[in-house]
């Protein structure tokens, strides 16, 4: 460890800016002579569009121009999505959900803009709307898209499927499997098949989508608030049929995202409304639009789960169907991912886990802080302690008995775990006073949650740049979404070179400029771009040992750096007027090269072994009023492991974070339908958790196992701690009541329907 580094409670440059107004983010930016837009959306869930009159709006004082579908003719590829693209940059032939964009308005100001929306008449021929999964699955259902997907399904490796379109309305269908369920299954003392499901919530981020564009010939410049800037450039690209190196994307500060602001979202419409209206155009959502942009996936889970006379797991069979809503957008990678974590942290000789996607005419499902993990969690979670009681078993000694080993693949040809999980399990149980008597009308449930972190194949490269005078600039695609990320990087190549860290300074990130990497998501940001700075670190530290060696006249071996100085034996000396001397006034700059590349393996389940294991242990001591079916949380408890903790109060803010997200998603938040449209899709409307939501008592631990790949055995955690919230609450809620919930959001009427289903028993 190096001393010159301050010790992680210590607070960094941005955090001071954030508190203090300092910050700047892509909603702040401005451009001279900078035109405003607005959206016309979709008053109905599913239709033909049969013609579009802008007449009006057109001719309306300070209306630029206004966009359709027809102007996405001249794009060559119109269309965006992970792997599986049949997203419209604007709709054309068909809406298919409430909220669909169907014109874009460019004018001096926003008002002049929303009025002309107002204006706009357009001829719609109603579709039959496919709101649930039964609907668009029920024989003779309309189809929503009369031809194949384009792209390609993901790349998977042994153990796995991955198709596109198997059946009318089935967007996509995975699988992961190793060993013979049947048989196993066949050799279980007991087996049990048990249903789940959880709804759909919204990321809600408090930054909006926000996008700049302007275009100067055929190059196009955009300011954007997207998680994935090279993944952005490479989608414009494709579908204006331009270079890469013709877009230049711009990431300033991003005011969280939580998986809703990675991949294409609205960015190539900005660019579109810039073209035809020759001028800068920013767009900015409303926080309303923002609800009927993206969710996370609804999802129905039935876990046929076998148990030998021991106690002990053998194998599970899960059939999992999410809610895809009106376009692709990353549910390839949900759906598989949710396939694969379906054995959740336990030991297993046989899994068969299958997904698919279905079509609906409602909000987009796309990626979520957990990706998958939340609601595979969820259901494995609740079973396994279902299980527990059915047998007269203690809910903690059975998961310890089958919890996995530091070091023991997750599945066959993947990684070992990097984390004890059996340890981090006991230090919940023991803050939530599990052991202890508990208190009359309480119950308290625990819950481990466990995904890959790091992603599949994920890559990154970075520059570290050292100045005569031993300052630092770290060059990285790693985005800052609220996860500290510059104050990481920085430490890491601080840590390297032996420098103090207010030397340091993270590079604003531009696709001109910065070193790419495939997006700041699942995770990888920590480690992957972290293991690509500490190597160009070590690289320019290795060029200022050389040169200082050339100076002085002796072996690399014999030099030792102290701070910004070289030490030969007893002797020190300062390297800036060693370097001032030999390369004159201006100087020099020793510049470091670092990548990050996971090899694919394809005899690993994902194409590759995961690089890291992200756990959550979670527990909550619940009462609930009989009467009500109110729930009440007092106590909850959330805990991870980074390997080792960069910022131990960084690590504390994102573990709590997305616990009190998944708190929420258990008690109460939704996005809820009523008939063809959303009923709360406003912020005034849709619940979110409040300070006096949070429980009394509010615990988080970080454990340092120290077990990871990254620098010094360091990972990721971001995700965390929403891994096992939902559970340990259901758990709780179950040890209090004998009531069983396994559906997700646990509101009173729910609470309600399982005490008297428990009653009538």
């Amino acid at each position: 460890m190096n001393a010159l580094v301050p010790p992680p409670d210590t607070p960094f440059g941005e955090a001071r800016n954030k508190v203090t107004g300092g910050a700047v983010y892509t909603f702040d930016f401005t451009l001279p002579h900078m035109l405003h837009g607005k959206l016309l959306r979709s008053p109905l869930p599913h239709a033909r569009i049969r013609g579009i009159d802008a007449s009006a709006a057109e001719a309306m004082p300070g209306v630029v121009c206004i966009v359709t579908g027809a102007d996405t003719a001249a794009l060559r590829d119109p269309f965006y999505g992970v792997s599986l693209r049949d997203q419209p940059v604007l709709a054309t032939d068909r809406v298919r959900y409430v909220g669909d964009p169907v014109a874009a308005i460019v004018a001096v100001d926003e008002i002049t803009a929303f009025r002309a929306a107002a204006a706009i008449r357009v001829d719609y021929e109603p579709l039959p709307a496919l709101m649930t999964i039964d609907d668009a699955l029920a024989p003779g259902a309309v189809t929503m898209f009369d031809e194949p997907t384009r792209g390609l399904p993901l790349n998977v490796g042994k153990g796995c499927t991955s198709v596109a379109d198997p059946a009318p309305n089935v967007l996509y269908a995975c699988s992961f499997a190793h060993g013979d369920v049947d048989r196993w299954l066949d050799q279980s003392a007991k087996v049990f098949t048990d249903t789940f499901s959880i709804g759909r919530i919204n990321h809600f981020h408090l930054e909006p989508y926000v996008n700049v564009a302007r275009w100067s010939g055929d190059r196009l410049e955009m300011w954007s608030c997207n998680q994935d800037p090279f993944v952005l450039r490479a989608d414009i690209s494709r579908i204006f049929g331009i270079g890469v190196h013709a877009v230049r994307i711009h990431t300033l500060l991003v005011g969280a995202g939580f998986g809703g602001k990675s991949y294409c979202k609205m960015e190539p419409l900005v660019a579109l409304m810039a073209r035809k209206a020759g001028a800068p155009v920013r767009l900015v959502l409303s926080m309303d639009e923002g609800l009927l942009t993206l969710v996370k996936h609804p999802a129905q889970l039935t876990l046929t789960t076998g148990v030998d006379a021991e106690g002990r797991l053998m194998a599970r069979r899960a059939d999992i169907v999410l809610d895809g809503g009106a376009y692709s957008d990353a549910s390839t990678l949900v759906a598989l991912k949710c396939a694969f974590r379906m054995g959740g942290s336990y030991r297993w000789r046989a899994i068969d886990a299958r997904a698919k996607v279905i079509r609906t005419t409602t909000v987009p499902s796309g990626s979520f802080r957990g990706f998958g993990g939340t609601q595979g969690t969820f259901a494995s979670e609740r079973q396994i302690d279902m299980i527990a009681r059915r047998l007269g078993d203690d809910p903690l000694m059975f998961r310890e008995r089958n919890l996995l080993k530091p070091g023991e693949p997750y599945a066959p040809n993947d990684s070992g775990i990097d984390s004890d999980l059996v340890a981090g399990l006991e230090e919940a149980a023991e803050r939530v006073g599990y052991r202890k008597p508990r208190e009359p009308g309480h119950g308290i449930g625990l819950a481990i949650g466990v995904k890959d972190a790091g992603g599949t194949g994920n890559h990154a490269q970075a520059l570290v740049r050292v100045t005569q005078g031993g300052e630092v600039m770290v060059h990285a695609a790693l985005v800052e979404i609220g996860q500290s990320a510059p104050e990481a990087m920085c430490r890491i190549a601080a840590e390297t070179l032996g420098l103090p860290l207010h030397r340091a300074t993270y590079a604003a990130v531009d696709t001109d400029h910065s070193p790419p990497d495939n997006g700041t998501h699942v995770s990888c940001g920590t480690l992957v771009t972290g293991l690509a700075v500490e190597q160009a670190a070590r690289d320019a530290r290795q060029q200022i040992v050389q040169f200082a060696a050339q100076q002085l006249g002796c072996d690399a071996g014999e030099i030792v750096l102290e701070g910004w100085e070289a030490r030969r034996g007893n002797e020190s000396y300062p390297l800036e007027p060693m370097i001032r001397r030999y390369y004159g006034g201006i100087g020099w700059e020793f510049i470091g090269r670092g990548s990050f590349k996971e090899p694919y393996y394809p005899d690993a389940p994902m194409g590759a072994r995961n690089l890291s294991w992200m756990p959550c242990w979670s527990a909550a001591d619940v009462s609930v009023d009989r009467e009500t079916g109110q729930v009440t949380v007092h106590k909850l408890v959330v805990g991870s492991d980074p390997g080792r903790a960069l910022n131990k109060q960084v690590c504390h803010g994102q573990v709590e974070g997305a616990a009190i997200q998944a708190f929420a998603q258990a008690l109460f938040e939704e996005l809820r339908y009523r008939g063809e449209a959303p009923e709360n899709a406003t912020p005034l409307t849709y619940r979110v958790p409040r300070y006096r939501d949070i429980p009394e008592l509010f615990e988080s631990f970080i454990a340092e196992h120290r077990l990871a790949r990254g620098p010094g055995g360091l990972k990721g955690i971001g995700e965390a701690g929403m891994l096992g919230i939902a559970a340990a609450i259901a758990n709780a809620i179950e040890d209090a009541t004998g009531a069983s919930l396994t559906a997700a959001p646990f509101t009173p009427e729910r609470v309600l329907a399982a005490l008297d289903a428990l009653s009538a028993k």
